[in-house]
């Protein structure tokens, strides 16, 4: 997808992995065939996220790598407990990859991993070569970063959602004092809605219809109040208008996405399957099928706007198993085929958990 387009674009301003990484948001240079890959709209409301999914995906795959690095360079000279670290290291980044995929939280995982890390450091100890100390400070730059970028992936949404929540319970407050029943309703009804547009967002759900409500209680409340109210409540309902424009624009801006990347790994499906077509082995044509049967239940999730999490993990595992038993008879165009719908699928997850906010501590009363 995306990703070739961006590495090829900033090619020139990403630094190895042995310099410090001054803007997270840059991709790694990696200049690929574009093909019939979708450009990414440039403008600055996509920029961020896709940039941030393309960035995770990297560190997602130097991680291993530098793990790797590791055991090579220490060979045998390894001491049990360095390499019960690292072997504890790659299943905390498998763990973390799943999280991002099933658009889970991975705050767990990614704490275990850099303790993991931190673990192995205390056992290394400071005998190590110049080599080896190198590595590890690949590894803690590349765990650093991704750490960095998977909390920033919600970010926006989660804030917006913040301010809304905010919003609404001071304009509770300062209405406190009205006794016009139709006012009080009103009220009632938009921190009803809000409370149904946190539970959407909290399950990773796009809210479009409960914000639709939301804009509709707003207006009814401003209509039932009149002209004749204070500059504090004047002043309380311009922002909460302002601040839930903000979020239904951010919402419109990940989905905007999200269905980019479902066409994208849409046009991988079909293509696998043309690419496979003449592969008469009943494996298999067998998982060619039970994968598009995966795909097809994401693409209705999304068309449906419900969560597509577990679908995105069945695929994942579909495709994972395509691989495996196509194994080493795959030609170079279906392995890149398969690539492609890997990491479309990864970014889809990742992608959808920018619209997840975790459970607010903000009660509206």
């Amino acid at each position: 997808m995306l990703q070739r387009w961006v590495r090829f674009l900033f090619s020139a301003n990403r630094q190895t992995s042995s310099h410090s990484r001054e803007l997270p948001l840059r991709a790694r240079p990696r200049l690929e065939q574009l093909g019939d890959r979708t450009l990414p709209n440039a403008s600055p409301a996509f920029a961020p996220l896709q940039f941030l999914t393309v960035d995770i995906i990297h560190d997602l795959s130097d991680i291993p790598k530098d793990i790797q690095a590791v055991k090579k360079s220490l060979g045998t000279s390894a001491s049990a407990a360095v390499t019960t670290d690292l072997t504890t290291l790659s299943t905390d980044v498998a763990a973390v990859k799943a999280d991002l995929a099933a658009g889970a939280s991975a705050t767990t995982d990614l704490n275990a991993l850099t303790t993991a890390l931190g673990q192995l450091k205390t056992d290394l100890g400071t005998t190590v070569t110049r080599r080896v100390q190198a590595q590890i400070r690949d590894l803690t730059r590349d765990v650093a970063d991704l750490t960095r970028n998977v909390n920033r992936v919600s970010k926006e949404i989660t804030d917006d959602l913040k301010e809304v929540q905010a919003d609404a319970q001071t304009l509770t407050t300062d209405l406190a004092s009205n006794t016009d029943t139709k006012v009080t309703a009103d009220v009632t009804a938009v921190n009803a809605v809000l409370t149904k547009v946190a539970a959407d967002l909290t399950a990773g759900m796009p809210a479009t219809a409960d914000l639709n409500a939301l804009v509709i209680s707003e207006n009814q409340l401003a209509a039932d109040l009149g002209t004749n109210i204070t500059r504090t409540v004047r002043t309380d309902l311009r922002k909460l208008r302002f601040d839930v424009i903000d979020l239904s624009h951010d919402l419109s801006q990940v989905t905007r996405i999200v269905n980019r990347t479902a066409a994208d790994i849409q046009r991988d499906a079909t293509a696998l399957t043309t690419a496979l077509g003449s592969n008469t082995d009943a494996t298999i044509t067998a998982d060619v099928t039970a994968l598009n049967a995966a795909l097809a239940k994401v693409a209705a999730d999304i068309s449906a706007g419900t969560s597509a999490s577990a679908d995105i993990t069945a695929a994942i595992t579909a495709q994972t198993k395509l691989v495996t038993d196509l194994g080493t008879t795959a030609t170079r165009a279906v392995q890149r085929r398969l690539t492609d719908l890997g990491n479309d699928l990864l970014e889809l997850g990742i992608e959808m958990s920018a619209m997840k906010v975790q459970a607010t501590s903000m009660a509206l009363k």
